[in-house]
């Protein structure tokens, strides 16, 4: 796998105060679906390949069992789902693995049984066998099944460690794990996110193509975002034309981050979405930012569209250069050998250089979440309206020393901001032997509406 050629302009161009974004390619059509006969599956296989992470999760961490939280389904975007990396079944429920014995999970609700069991009577294949499943994603009944397995000394937990940018305390809820401290006061819990993450995050051939196909729809949605944007359209019009295409591909995607305006600063689902008002009204001359989340088979790929309408603000075009450089220079430095401190260090060069601030991470780890690279630039506390506000706390990058290995997927969302103008570009980036794979092309630079 060849990383593509470099396109844009080079950091050099930057600091010389020249300015220049390359602009999509406008497509007129919209894109055929993707052909369902291709779309991947997961295999037996690949579900033994995992239930032998677990255990090798176990082994690393000397301890007999492991409890692995799951959060509720379409908690996005950053979904706290470990369970179903080792169910490929319903999101939000708590496996427990034991020794070399097929994992007992506790479903959230009834409905997950009748789901299974609807696959059942369907022919689907699935890794789960009816006798593994039990109603109940509670405190006491966790309890209960730890008893009945004997599982009580040392047992390795995924969902207490700090998950951000969503959990910072740990995803596993108070009344579920008092109630299992209560019972075991004397066993010996681990919390083994780290491992977990470092056994999963070198993906499988299998995982790859899941990826890859994730990544075609997000490149769909983009290109669906920039065809709906005009004049006198509403951003509920946008979302609602991206939302709809990742669907008819049979993709899945919970929320997207959208904002638009001459001027944005913002970062966040459409104010719309939670605040009870009208969506805007899109005018020539606006840019239009977005984060896209597009999952298949609940792997993900993110792609960071910024779409003018017409002439943008010439700080816009400048902000946009240096992200477009930050995005180039981790293409270059995202390979084995490096950590992930070093890739943020040298993405952020461009940015500090320039003088700009940044609203969100540079990089993150997908497939799982993990090491968050925040860097050291301004961000919005640089504003003067910042003074009107409390602390405005600064998130610092995390797993810094994390070693870099090949297939390991990160969103790369490189920002930057003059004054009240932001550019935000990107997509989603494996690590490869010589360098970063790029997955999509449109959404790492400029698109141009119309």
């Amino acid at each position: 796998m060849n990383r593509r050629e470099l396109m844009g302009m080079s950091t050099a161009a930057i600091l010389a105060g020249l300015p220049t974004v390359s602009a999509a390619s406008p497509q007129k059509k919209a894109t055929p679906k993707i052909s369902f006969d291709r779309a991947p599956r997961l295999s037996l296989a690949e579900r033994d390949r995992r239930w032998a992470i677990a255990r090798e999760i176990m082994k690393r961490a000397e301890v007999d069992g492991l409890i692995v939280y799951g959060d509720r389904e379409s908690s996005a975007p950053a979904p706290f789902s470990p369970d179903s990396y080792f169910t490929n079944d319903r999101l939000g429920s708590i496996v427990v693995f034991k020794g070399d014995e097929p994992p007992v999970v506790l479903a959230f609700a009834p409905m997950a049984v009748s789901d299974h069991m609807q696959a059942r009577l369907r022919g689907d294949e699935q890794w789960l066998a009816p006798e593994q499943i039990h109603v109940g994603k509670n405190g006491a009944h966790l309890v209960s099944i730890l008893h009945r397995i004997g599982l009580t000394g040392k047992i390795g937990v995924i969902g207490l460690e700090p998950y951000p940018p969503f959990y910072f305390d740990g995803a596993i809820p108070y009344g579920i794990w008092n109630a299992v401290r209560e019972a075991f006061p004397k066993a010996e819990f681990k919390p083994v996110y780290r491992e977990y993450f470092m056994l999963t995050a070198g993906h499988s051939d299998e995982e790859l193509a899941l990826i890859r196909h994730a990544a075609g729809i997000g490149e769909k949605m983009c290109e669906a975002m920039r065809a709906a944007t005009a004049p006198g359209v509403t951003e509920a019009d946008i979302v609602a034309a991206t939302t709809a295409e990742c669907l008819r591909n049979a993709g899945f995607t919970a929320e997207i981050l959208f904002g638009s305006g001459h001027e944005f600063i913002g970062w966040g689902p459409a104010a719309w979405t939670y605040r009870a008002q009208p969506p805007r009204t899109i005018e020539d001359g606006d840019v239009v930012l977005a984060e896209v989340f597009a999952f298949y088979g609940m792997y993900e790929t993110q792609h960071q569209p910024a779409i003018t309408v017409g002439k943008a603000h010439p700080d816009f075009e400048r902000a946009a250069a240096v992200a477009r450089a930050c995005y180039e220079e981790g293409v270059k430095a995202l390979r084995p050998g490096r950590t992930f401190g070093e890739v943020v260090d040298i993405m952020e060069a461009p940015l500090l250089a320039s003088g700009g601030w940044h609203v969100h991470p540079l990089i993150h780890s997908i497939n799982p979440y993990g090491p968050i690279g925040f860097g050291t630039a301004p961000g919005p506390e640089s504003l003067p309206e910042a003074a009107a506000y409390g602390s405005i706390g600064r998130l610092p990058t995390t797993w810094r020393d994390l070693p870099l290995e090949q297939g390991m997927s990160f969103a790369f969302e490189t920002n930057c901001a003059f004054g009240r103008h932001l550019a935000n570009l990107g997509g989603t980036v494996l690590v490869g032997a010589d360098g970063g794979i790029e997955l999509n092309d449109n959404s790492t630079k400029v698109m141009r509406a119309g």
